[in-house]
């Protein structure tokens, strides 16, 4: 095998349950079957959902923190004992509440985290998050790894930020309703297409009732690998699973070298229209 093939090679997977609320011990052996799957199938890099050992806890997220760190401290040995490079997002506390974190795992080793930037106010997470401010992409040897979550996809301008630092492969933990599924299809494609870089965009599957009305929601479980072109590799249906694949990033680099974005911005413009009075 080529030095090439071995840099820009990788089989991937996008790791999907029902995530049991409140039950860190089941979400965490379930999460521990999947990625042993995953590894036995050569995959380097897998993605959990989103809140992925407890899910969204309301009141009751205090009680279940310091279960959750544990289950957290377990998935990093687990990358190490696999060997694998593992993000997903959980409960963490955050400077003035908890927040939303996404944590990225290399071989046993924390690169670093993304504190979820932006909270989906219609389901009430504006009520029990302190909101990140900032991006999050790591050098890997797997090449450049950004972070976002779920929502985060609605926002194109806040990602862009992670293509200028040259991000080749975005990885998108999620809990993504059934009933805006097809929002989340074409989200996560249009945020490959316009960034040039793969996604890896997580969702859980199942039925959870509201933190706030306790209204019954299904989870579609649609999770999706996509290429930098927009097709996409594999996707899931409802079921468990792993769902895994192989991308070469020698295409991420090829396509940024066709199709220049880069050089043919206009920062002039858009900082211009930043700044721009709009009332």
């Amino acid at each position: 095998m080529s030095k090439e093939t071995k840099e820009t090679q990788i089989k991937v997977a996008a790791l999907q349950w029902d995530i049991q609320r409140g039950e860190v011990a089941h979400n965490l052996e379930k999460a521990r079957g999947l990625l042993e799957e995953a590894s036995e199938e050569g995959c380097r890099l897998c993605v959990l959902p989103e809140m992925w050992a407890s899910s969204f806890a309301g009141e009751e997220a205090e009680n279940l923190l310091g279960e959750v760190l544990e289950a957290e401290a377990e998935l990093q040995k687990i990358s190490g004992e696999l060997g694998l490079c593992v993000a997903g997002s959980n409960y963490a506390r955050g400077e003035e509440g908890m927040v939303n974190r996404a944590r990225l795992y290399e071989n046993g080793a924390l690169l670093g985290h993304y504190d979820k930037v932006h909270l989906f106010s219609p389901l009430g997470e504006d009520r029990f998050f302190e909101a990140g401010s900032d991006t999050a992409l790591f050098e890997t040897s797997l090449g450049k790894i950004g972070l976002a979550i779920c929502y985060d996809l609605r926002f194109p301008e806040f990602l862009r930020t992670l293509f200028l630092g040259g991000c080749e492969v975005l990885l998108v933990p999620a809990q993504w309703p059934e009933a805006r599924a097809r929002h989340f299809r074409i989200l996560a494609k249009a945020r490959a297409v316009e960034n040039q870089c793969f996604v890896i965009a997580t969702n859980r599957c199942g039925i959870e009732p509201s933190i706030l009305t306790g209204q019954d929601i299904l989870f579609s479980g649609n999770s999706m690998v996509i290429e930098p072109t927009g097709e996409v590799l594999v996707q899931g249906g409802g079921e468990e699973g792993v769902l895994s694949t192989e991308i070469d990033l020698k295409d991420c680099r090829i396509l940024r070298r066709a199709i220049p974005v880069t050089k043919d911005r206009r920062d002039d413009v858009y900082q211009r229209l930043w700044n721009k009075n709009w009332e």
